[in-house]
């Protein structure tokens, strides 16, 4: 599965598109419910997005196994473990793009906050995004999880970065 997903990540475009966001994201937050929406929303589509290529992949296998059943018959074709396997895939995927993502973030806090000294809100930070972490292996509603943790999280102000990326 890991090798899979280096696979699929090596690539992947939009992969520091999506690290860009998930960094600049504190920045997008006020308090506000509303703020909260639209991050969880944008933040959704791009591991919506970041499934493409698996999609693709899951779509060849998937012509392969009813070019297979046209010249075979359907008996014992595997169509149903091949759906049950990509199920699995896809909802792994995005398990593995949250954790990323939460990852960014989680390090976009303490690297932010640590310097300055700013510990409790470190701390509350860093606990609030574990607990998010955490609560993937529930399989979670996405939507829920993210606003909750986003509501807990406080707005981080910086100046754009001249490259326009996260430092590594």
């Amino acid at each position: 599965a890991d090798a899979e997903r280096a696979r699929l990540l090596a690539g992947d475009e939009s992969l520091a598109g999506r690290r860009a966001a998930w960094f600049a994201l504190p920045e997008r937050l006020d308090g506000s419910g509303a703020a909260v929406a639209a991050a969880v929303d944008d933040l959704l589509g791009l591991v919506e997005e970041a499934a493409e290529p698996l999609r693709q992949r899951q779509a060849a296998e998937v012509e392969a196994l009813e070019a297979r059943v046209a010249e075979t018959g359907e008996r014992g074709s595997g169509r149903r473990q091949l759906a049950e396997r990509h199920r699995r895939e896809l909802r792994r995927q995005r398990t593995d793009e949250l954790r990323f993502g939460l990852a960014v973030l989680a390090r976009r806090y303490r690297d932010e906050l640590a310097p300055m000294g700013d510990l409790e809100r470190l701390v509350a930070a860093s606990t609030a995004v574990a607990g998010a972490a955490a609560a993937l292996e529930r399989n979670p509603n996405e939507t829920l999880l993210l606003q909750a943790l986003l509501l807990r999280l406080p707005p981080l102000r910086r100046p754009p970065l001249t490259s326009g990326l996260p430092p590594e």
